[in-house]
């Protein structure tokens, strides 16, 4: 098992929270099949599951209530957990630690089964879901939650994230890949995780350059990640200061290759334009663009909410309430206890959008909560991600993963 020293591990729980940038609304649960799945729908007594968000502050992400409210509705139209609804309770934290831990005690006195999708920097409400044995199921995951044992995510996060990456470009024929990352106490870890990518190519980072946030002139840091010949480039940076850098990297040397990682990547290409062609980004799920049906049901039922925009984190919370109803059912009830204990023995769960998902084994890399090394490699073209490789791809070793079939 691929193993990580200690001082990277310690900085995986805190550098992700650098790049992420409780009023309470109730969604019911729609009856309507949005994607015509043709099952039959759900009735009776509902199995409840929260979503806990930051809707402001620089982790902010309001765009996972439509993707969690698409998935609602296509599990609800197609029998729910066993023929039982599932009804969805959305908590918004106001970037407060406080209010975060008021959605986590609301969530244990409205009898939720889990916590799905959720994204958050606020970290203290879950040693309150902890305590009471409910799960979060399918989160952006950040900083400690890398470490939590409530976590049950679905994809990888920023450390596999940035190895595939490095590993991609690489596989790619980039020799001299350099780094411009964020400037904070223990960034230089950033470039662990990409040199853990770049090992099977025998390669490490060329420049890590750390860039100051707000910083007024790119140029400076644009030239420093230039030197010595480097060919491609990734860039971990927050929305703003990833839009400043790349206008000017694109300026000064308009053919480099770039791979993009850190939150509000679909505002980056969008302030981006057409510079945005050419972009890499590691996803933890299949982009809209490749053609199987989970895909197709997935954008059929963002339309059918009346949703057009697929990007951000909207699949995410699309594909964690899907995560949950498979999970609800192979336990022995719907509750949070029963997930509690069930969850860790699961594998093999199937959503047609992730390799298939497992909780059993995790450690990937060194990181305690992490289940996966697998990620898809897309490139931007035109505004839409499409893909770099038909298959998911093991960040380390650059082997395929196991990838659901087209359609």
């Amino acid at each position: 098992m691929r193993t990580l020293p200690t001082r990277l591990l310690a900085a995986a729980l805190v550098l992700p929270l650098a790049l992420a940038g409780c009023s309470n609304d109730k969604s019911k649960s729609p009856t309507a099949n949005p994607g015509g799945g043709g099952g039959s729908a759900a009735a009776g007594n509902p199995v409840k599951v929260m979503l806990i968000y930051d809707e402001t502050g620089s982790g902010a992400a309001p765009e996972l209530v439509d993707g969690a409210n698409a998935g609602l509705a296509r599990v609800n139209a197609n029998g729910g957990i066993n023929g039982r609804p599932v009804e969805l309770t959305v908590c918004k934290t106001g970037n407060d630690p406080n209010t975060a831990d008021n959605c986590a005690r609301q969530a244990q006195s409205l009898g939720v089964a889990a916590v799905v999708g959720e994204l958050t920097l606020q970290k203290g409400h879950e040693k309150i879901l902890r305590e009471a044995k409910i799960p979060i199921i399918g989160a952006v995951t950040s900083g400690t939650d890398l470490a939590e044992v409530a976590q049950f995510p679905l994809d990888g996060s920023t450390p596999i994230q940035t190895a595939s990456l490095a590993n991609a470009l690489a596989a790619q024929g980039f020799k001299k890949i350099s780094m411009a990352r964020i400037q904070i106490d223990g960034g230089g870890a950033f470039s662990g995780f990409a040199n853990q990518g770049l090992t099977s190519a025998n390669q490490k980072i060329l420049n890590d350059v750390p860039v100051p946030t707000g910083a007024a002139d790119m140029a400076p840091y644009v030239q420093a990640v230039l030197a010595n010949g480097t060919d491609a480039i990734l860039t971990v940076l927050p929305g703003t200061d990833s839009t400043a850098f790349i206008k000017q990297l694109k300026k000064d040397n308009p053919n480099i290759a770039i791979g993009i990682i850190g939150t509000q990547k679909e505002k980056v290409a969008d302030a981006l334009g057409t510079a945005s062609d050419g972009l890499y980004e590691a996803l933890g799920y299949l982009p809209p663009a490749y053609p199987n049906t989970a895909t197709k049901n997935f954008v059929a039922d963002m339309s059918k909410l009346g949703f057009s925009e697929t990007r951000g984190f909207r699949l995410n919370a699309y594909a964690a309430v899907l995560a949950f109803a498979e999970a609800a059912k192979k336990a022995k009830e719907p509750t949070s206890a029963a997930l509690w204990d069930a969850l860790p023995t699961m594998s093999g769960i199937d959503i047609g959008l992730t390799p298939p998902i497992q909780w059993t084994k995790g450690n990937v890399g060194g990181y305690p909560r992490i289940f996966t090394s697998c990620a898809f490699i897309v490139k931007y073209s035109g505004g839409k991600e499409l893909p770099v490789y038909d298959t998911f791809r093991d960040a380390y070793t650059g082997q395929n993963c196991t990838t659901p079939a087209k359609s």
